[in-house]
């Protein structure tokens, strides 16, 4: 804990040295950005997820979200997953503390790619106790696309994309140094867990950079029942990013270096009644290089980007041994690279090419899948453009992707290689007159290859605490989606519908074999049709004297269209309110949320599906500009009346309940 933390309060020093700016200019500065922020709810959102260039949002047929500002700020926890699970149409897949992985419209793990500023990441494509290790503490905001979104991502984006966007580089005057930092503090009673964000930055001229850091510690979970054993989460983060922009006689120039490392080592729990005393373990070290350049001249821009991501996976049976039990090594390297052409006849958008080559090796005791690499190439265009009350956009892309192993001795697999080559398309619309209403119409097509894991597994995975057999006959996975949307957008209310159809061809899944039973499970991997259709609706109304009203809901109905079962990992009906009062950005707030998940009546195999539950969460804040910068105080209460219940998404459902009440305290301020 201590060791973990110095870096941070080292951090801290930084910018109390090198002030170059006034109090009273900071504070006027600051007066700024307030009243910036007050009016830019009037704006329309920009976003790039979805488009690949920044486009009003309102005129994106294919369904997105965004978190930022204070809901991010109120919303940030341990994983990824339980940032996002507010959102309509998404939820977490969650395993201990620290493991929650996004899921999109019923759709998980290597179907939702997960971004990092736009950089493809690997981490999380090997399981369900594999989490994305993309940190959002200090993150501008979350970018969430809903449905396929493979002619700009590719393999795997059958379900969604998600992108975690850093906030940009600052910029100064000619000949002034600006300096200025963030400090982010919270503490998560469920299981004891402070946090600590620290950032610093700077500029001069055309240079800008800045040094983050995030360390957070969490202890065993405590429910109703009691503390789960082995659920504690350790983790450090530190980022830093260089940066230059300039301008000329031809055109506007930028390029930044951004590098990062995470250390995270997480408890796994298991069953008492069938392990009892298990106290596996897991630690996960990433560092990730990214490089981003930027060309533009006119109307035209050039945007590049190489990356770099070297993750090192280690399992452990106990918390007293440091031999690996099973270990696994990735090694990502990707690259794209965008035109974004003038208008042309009316259009506007990008044509361009992504490369990606994934190294894994393993290590450790055990053998669960062999060495491989994948090597993928993809060449895509994304059109938009506006006639009148319609906007209408197009993209088409082609994959090549080729997977190969030297083979395995334990696994008895010889030399293999394999070639997944696939067509993606997306079409949709927008119209929208000069009414508060729109309608959006969008069709995708997506895909995904099978991974090594899919193909080759033969072996305990200490993760999932199961025996996984692969299938070396899977063919890529294929989808067909249509969505149409209904948005509402007037000076007190806004809300959008949506409902979707998606199937898909050529479905992999893992079917538990053997005697059922809550034994240690093997799974094999099996090969099917899906079909995936759903509702979501987001509603929010202004009342009057400061007051408005916040509701969702989201339902996914997913079945193999071969046996008529379930799908694995799709969460049930769920209905949010929220109550809100604030009578500005800055001041008070304060805020009731209730929370209803109904139960699961459509499960995978003989899956646990707990007893619907309701949660109550109370919360109040306040935000202050002062001399020396603004201020944020939130405090709130998770699960006001103690209810003990079971999420259906957690993996711990079969033996342990879910937190109880729990204070969470996050204090924040920006100098």
């Amino acid at each position: 804990m201590h060791r973990l933390h110095l870096p941070l309060a080292l951090l801290l020093l930084l910018p109390a040295t090198a002030h170059a700016q006034s109090d009273s200019t900071r504070a006027d500065s600051l007066r700024a950005d307030s009243i910036r922020l007050v009016f830019a709810k009037a704006l329309p959102t920009m976003q790039v997820t979805a488009t690949a260039v920044a486009t009003d949002i309102r005129r994106i047929a294919q369904p997105t979200a965004q978190l930022s500002g204070a809901s991010l700020r109120r919303s940030q926890s341990a994983s990824l997953g339980e940032t996002l699970e507010g959102m309509a149409g998404v939820r977490s897949l969650s395993m201990t503390t620290g493991i929650g992985k996004p899921v999109i419209r019923g759709l998980t793990n290597n179907r939702v790619v997960t971004l990092a500023n736009g950089q493809r990441t690997e981490t999380q494509q090997w399981g369900h106790d594999h989490s994305p290790n993309v940190e959002s503490a200090d993150a501008e905001r979350i970018e969430v696309v809903k449905g396929p979104a493979s002619v700009l991502y590719g393999s795997d984006a059958l379900g969604g994309v998600v992108n975690v966007v850093r906030r940009p580089l600052p910029v100064s005057e000619p000949d002034v140094t600006l300096w200025r930092g963030r400090v982010s503090m919270a503490y998560h009673g469920a299981n004891r867990a402070p946090s600590t964000t620290l950032a610093t930055e700077g500029a001069r001229g055309v240079f800008g950079w800045r040094a983050t850091a995030t360390g957070r510690t969490a202890g065993d979970l405590r429910t109703p029942a009691g503390a789960v054993a082995n659920t504690g989460n350790r983790t450090g983060y530190g980022e830093l990013a260089l940066g230059a922009r300039g301008n000329s006689s031809r055109g506007a120039r930028s390029a930044s270096l951004v590098s990062s490392w995470r250390d995270e080592t997480i408890e796994i729990a298991d069953d008492p009644l069938t392990s009892p005393g298990y106290t596996g373990r897991q630690r996960i070290r990433t560092m990730r290089h990214t490089l981003d350049a930027d060309w533009s001249r006119g109307a035209q821009r050039l945007q590049l980007q190489l990356g770099l991501e070297a993750n090192r996976r280690a399992e452990f049976e106990s918390r007293d041994t440091r031999d690996v039990t099973l270990g696994l090594n990735s090694d990502n390297s990707n690259a794209f690279l965008h035109w974004h052409h003038a208008p042309w006849r009316g259009l506007r958008g990008t044509i361009g090419v992504a490369a990606q080559e994934t190294r894994f090796t393993t290590f450790g005791q055990e053998t669960l899948i062999p060495d491989n690499t994948t090597r993928t190439l993809g060449l895509y265009v994304m059109e938009q453009t506006v006639r009148g009350a319609w906007s209408l956009s197009t993209g088409a892309r082609y994959d090549w992707r080729r997977l190969t192993t030297p083979g395995n001795a334990v696994l008895a697999l010889d030399a293999t290689a394999r070639q997944f080559n696939a067509f993606t398309g997306t079409l949709g619309a927008v119209y929208r007159h000069d009414r508060p209403l729109a309608l959006a119409f969008n069709v995708a097509r997506g895909f995904r290859a099978p991974s090594a894991s899919d193909l080759f597994a033969n072996g305990f995975h200490e993760g999932t605490r199961a025996f996984e057999i692969g299938r070396r006959d899977l063919r890529v996975e294929s989808s067909i989606n249509a969505d149409v949307g209904l948005r509402l957008n007037t000076s007190r209310v806004q809300g959008e519908w949506n409902v979707y159809h998606n199937r898909i061809a050529d479905y992999i899944y893992l079917a538990p074999i053997g005697q059922p039973g809550r034994a240690l499970d093997s799974l094999e991997v099996r090969q099917g049709n899906a079909r995936l259709v759903g509702s979501e609706l987001a509603l929010q109304w202004q009342l009057p004297a400061g007051w408005s009203w916040q509701g969702s809901s989201d339902y996914t109905h997913a079945s193999n269209r071969v046996d008529g079962t379930a799908l694995p990992f799709v969460p049930p009906l769920r209905v949010q309110q929220t109550l809100r009062w604030g009578r500005a950005a800055l001041g008070p707030s304060a805020s009731l949320t209730s929370e209803w998940h109904a139960k699961q009546t459509r499960t995978f195999r003989d899956d646990f599906a707990p007893p619907s539950w309701h949660a109550v969460h109370l919360s109040a804040g306040t935000s202050r500009l002062t001399p020396r910068g603004l201020v944020h105080l939130d405090l709130s209460v998770r699960n006001v009346f103690d209810a003990r219940y079971r999420d259906f998404m957690s993996r711990y459902k079969e033996f342990a309940d879910a937190a109880g009440r729990a204070m969470v305290l996050r204090v924040s301020a920006d100098w």
